[in-house]
């Protein structure tokens, strides 16, 4: 055997070696582009490519897996996946997850027809109105409670893609709003805008429904080691951030 040709299947068989010396982490998360979607069979996606870097970081070969938010909640619940991203912080939530740092920021406004001028001071300034939103979304405290006192005409989608359904619905006048996270409704509409020429009549409001949040990740409270992960994860998570700033 030359040495060249060892070199060769040195190189390739490290990685290999490597990775099977590295426990696996179960991650799961669901379609929400760009921050994580699938191509070409892979997920991918900020903050996908975040976890990702921060993961193999501690020393894990994390495992991605993209399915319906409801069924990425329970498997993580249930202790079946080890982490979920990217979601919100609520004190129910809380119960079950032991939550990171902040990955990236979520800001919640409301979509609308263009050539309606539909806008807003306080929430009531949209009594009436036909108000979609996603159904597995957790949204603002305050909105929540707006609705729930019967302020507007809700409409829950339940879709595998509520984000895009919802905008499609404005479109087509079926609903009036569409609250929507700012940086995923924008890209959604970019990229469907050839397939869907109505889109360009859609766009959103200036103004943020409750006060800016923030993605995270999240370990499952039934991992044993769930908070240690969790800690170790905001460590590398800080490391990374100056570099992400240059």
């Amino acid at each position: 055997m030359s040495g060249r040709f060892l070199a060769l299947l040195l190189s390739v068989l490290m990685p290999v070696i490597a990775n099977a010396d590295r426990p696996k982490m179960a991650v799961v998360t669901s379609n929400y582009p760009p921050y994580q979607y699938l191509e070409d069979g892979e997920v991918k996606g900020t903050h996908t490519e975040t976890i990702r870097q921060i993961l193999v970081r501690m020393g894990h070969d994390p495992v991605f897996r993209l399915v319906p938010w409801a069924r990425a909640e329970a498997s993580a619940r249930a202790g079946t996946s080890d982490l979920i991203y990217s979601l919100t912080h609520s004190p129910n939530r809380a119960r079950h997850y032991h939550f990171t740092n902040p990955i990236s920021e979520a800001r919640d406004v409301f979509f609308s027809l263009s050539d309606r001028g539909l806008q807003w001071q306080e929430l009531d300034d949209l009594a009436g109105l036909r108000v979609g939103l996603s159904a597995f979304y957790s949204y603002a405290p305050e909105f929540m409670d707006w609705l729930a006192a019967g302020n507007a005409r809700v409409i829950q989608i339940s879709q595998e893609s509520p984000e895009l359904t919802g905008l499609k619905m404005i479109a087509y006048g079926r609903i009036d709003l569409f609250i929507c996270e700012e940086t995923v409704c924008r890209y959604l509409i970019d990229k469907h805008i050839a397939d869907h020429p109505e889109l360009a009549n859609v766009s959103a409001i200036p103004r943020t429904v409750g006060e800016v949040r923030s993605f995270r990740a999240a370990f499952s409270r039934q991992h044993p080691k769930g908070e240690a992960l969790r800690n170790e994860f905001n460590k590398v998570l800080a490391e990374l951030k100056p570099s992400d700033s240059d």
